[in-house]
């Protein structure tokens, strides 16, 4: 399933700390992260996501540990590709909350 996420800063943490605009998800694979939809996207599911920030996770130790963060949403060594929080972690990283996590491109309830 293919999913274009889009309102948000995407937070690439790649060496220049790149953010992006519109990120796509092919199942649980980042497939895009750009500033447009590409076409060959347009019948894609679209999910806007309010304006937050999006970070890559591997588990909670980076949202918890490094980023002292409040995370309710994910159990003691539980995986996740990628995290919605409440700031742009490269603006402001005080009190960081995660608002909500996606596995497999599915949003975790």
């Amino acid at each position: 399933m293919i999913t274009v996420f889009t309102n948000a800063d995407f937070i690439s943490f790649n060496e220049d700390n790149i953010t992006y605009s519109v990120m796509v998800v092919n199942g649980k694979d980042i497939a895009y992260l750009g500033y447009n939809i590409p076409m060959c996207y347009d019948d894609a599911k679209v999910v806007g996501l309010g304006g937050k920030a999006v970070i890559p996770l591997a588990n909670d130790k980076l949202c918890l540990t490094c980023r002292r963060a409040e995370c309710s949403v994910l159990a003691q060594g539980e995986r996740a590709d990628f995290a919605v929080v409440d700031k742009n972690i490269l603006k402001d990283s005080e009190n960081l909350k995660v608002l909500e996590v996606y596995i497999h491109g599915k949003k975790k309830d």
